[in-house]
């Protein structure tokens, strides 16, 4: 045995007691396929090698993937040939160990094993290696045991109440197809566009999979649920038991969320859960189910993209597009969802240590790149005084490059404008200086919000930021003060006023009775600074004209009819060619002037 520093043991002891049936089998089935060249760890350990470079056995357990150097036969049929023995590696080298760096170019620079990551993606768990459930195994491999422990949570726990079974749940006793089709063609059209959580195919064929045979545990209930939910808030003819659907949804994920590891279809349920709690309840809530949806991706592996993962255990479709298509469209969503409404609140962001997962590519249709694109334009709350010593600055940088950015998509200009306005609150908290300097951009950036919000009201599209851009603009042109922002006020009540009458809710109505509150706040101030003004007596001037030179002071100008006798150069007044160099002008002028005055 080539011992320790096998790798082939990240599989399960059953996986390795059949591996060489499974794979018979499937060469009886198949034909017999092998790579022309195989590199050297592969022949070492006797594996199948791919031929590439590197291999695809070599980047799932990391072994530094090397070809022997030797030539190779022309002869057609040498791959069915013995191939010979490997070239006996330099003095004083010896294979790579667990805990040494492996030379690959999939493993970040100066990492070490200890903090590289395991995936099981049949039961969807991510830890670290160095995880009290992965040492053990790890512990196996490195003690060449043949029977490895798998990768469990041994004496997690005492075991004296058994866990709690998961309850049957049937979905169509909430709703039928027929009410997710309409529902989901209004989610779709409408929200989807704008986050891009969800492939309108794959929900389709997993929800036709799903009512088909609705009794039993799936877990495209609560994506179900959450899509019905949304598409209802949405519809102008809301379904009548669109509570039903996001509490239900709510028990699934609770349950699944304790019992179970999150798939991809719990982490986008928990993205929908957060987005209607945003639309329709406190911030808290919000705030918290984004937090979770993050803690989801991580235990799911969403911020590894599969191929940086240091051991896949078993073997995971890493070449799939559409798994990691989704894996990072999932991630990023969910990422810049907790960072918005952290930034936005005052909450703190989940954030990870290294993040690998691919950035989110455009797609025709929908705006999602954008929405996070913006979450990466904003600074963490919490100042590093190493990496950023001018947290100001760093504020006013990011409100120009949200400035910078165009959409056609109105709901992306009113987010530009929340998070324009949460950049200045924290100017305006920093320094005032910083926050007058850049109260310039953000009226700009808050009047084309009063048009986005009034282009929303007038298609009945109830975005949370319809009335939210609104208010926070108000507040923001009070905070500034100066005249110009002054005259804006009007608009931005009258489209408050409008929108408390078009939706006539409690909560709209209490934002415009704020707002005339606060402008009322505002007046009182400025009568009483006038008041203020006015208390001083006229003030009568001392006749004190200033002395010959002096610029300073608000004076009559001084009397100069004593210098209209002397005489004027009205040649070079009307003719410029005849004005020589400044230096030789000023001179001879200095001279004429003199000379007439007798010095």
């Amino acid at each position: 045995m080539s011992g320790k520093n096998d790798l082939k043991r990240t599989l399960n002891p059953q996986d390795d007691a059949n591996d060489g049936v499974g794979e018979g089998s499937q060469d009886a089935q198949q034909g017999r396929q092998r790579s022309r060249a195989a590199c050297g760890p592969c022949r070492q350990r006797k594996r199948k090698c791919d031929g590439s470079y590197p291999c695809h056995t070599c980047v799932r357990y990391e072994y530094q993937c090397e070809y022997p150097t030797s030539k190779r036969t022309s002869n057609v049929q040498t791959g069915d040939l013995p191939q010979p023995p490997p070239e006996p590696a330099p003095l004083g080298r010896t294979p790579p160990s667990i805990i040494q760096l492996q030379k690959h170019p999939l493993t970040a620079p100066g990492a070490r094993f200890h903090h590289r990551s395991i995936l099981d993606p049949v039961k969807v768990r991510f830890v670290r290696a160095n995880s009290a459930i992965a040492f053990p195994r790890i512990l196996g491999m490195d003690l060449e045991s043949e029977s490895i422990p798998r990768l469990h949570s041994f004496a997690w726990h005492t075991g004296i109440r058994a866990e709690p079974a998961e309850e049957t749940f049937d979905l169509s006793t909430l709703l039928t197809w027929a009410d997710v089709q309409r529902l989901s063609k209004v989610y779709f059209t409408v929200a989807n566009t704008e986050f891009g959580v969800l492939d309108e195919s794959d929900f389709t064929e997993q929800a036709v999979a799903r009512f088909t045979n609705p009794a039993g545990h799936s877990d495209v209930d609560a994506v179900v649920l959450g899509v019905a939910a949304i598409g209802s808030f949405f519809s102008p003819n809301p379904h009548a038991r669109e509570t039903e659907f996001i509490f239900g949804a709510q028990n699934i994920l609770v349950k699944k969320s304790i019992s179970h590891s999150p798939t991809a279809n719990n982490v986008a349920a928990w993205i929908l859960r957060t987005l209607y709690l945003r639309l329709c309840s406190r911030p808290h809530g919000s705030w918290l189910c984004s937090s979770i949806t993050m803690h989801q991706a991580e235990a799911s592996g969403l911020h590894k993209e599969l191929q940086t993962i240091a051991v896949v255990y078993p073997a995971a479709p890493t070449g799939d597009f559409k798994l990691g298509k989704t894996r990072r469209r999932l991630f990023w969503i969910a990422r810049a969802l907790n960072i918005l409404l952290s930034f936005e609140y005052g909450r703190s962001r989940v954030t990870f240590d290294v993040v690998t997962t691919r950035k989110l590519a455009p797609e025709s249709g929908s705006h999602a790149h954008q929405f996070v694109q913006l979450a990466d334009i904003l600074p963490n709350d919490y100042v590093d005084r190493e990496r950023e010593p001018d947290p100001p600055a760093a504020l006013g940088n990011a409100l120009t490059k949200i400035e910078e950015l165009q959409s056609d998509s109105a709901f992306i200009i009113l987010l530009k404008a929340d998070l324009a306005f949460a950049i200045y609150r924290r100017l305006w908290l920093m320094s005032l200086t910083d926050a007058k300097d850049r109260a310039e951009s953000v009226i700009s950036i808050g009047k084309a919000a009063l048009t986005a919000s009034a282009a929303l009201l007038e298609t009945r599209t109830p975005w949370w930021n319809v009335v939210h851009a609104p208010f926070q603009f108000l507040c923001v042109l009070l905070a500034v003060g100066t005249p110009k922002s002054l005259s804006h006020i009007r608009e931005a009540m009258a489209l408050l006023h409008k929108i408390a009458q078009t939706y006539d809710t409690h909560m709209t109505r209490e934002a415009y009775n704020q707002a005339a509150g606060l402008v009322n706040m505002s007046k009182k101030r400025k009568e009483k600074e006038l008041q203020a003004l006015n208390s001083v007596p006229e003030a009568r001037l001392f006749d004190d004209p200033p002395s010959v030179g002096s610029s300073m002071g608000m004076t009559e100008a001084p009397n100069l009819d004593w210098a209209m006798d002397l005489p004027f150069e009205w040649d070079i007044f009307l003719n410029p060619d005849l004005v020589v160099s400044s230096q030789q002008g000023q001179s001879a002028a200095e001279t004429q002037f003199n000379g007439q005055l007798g010095f």
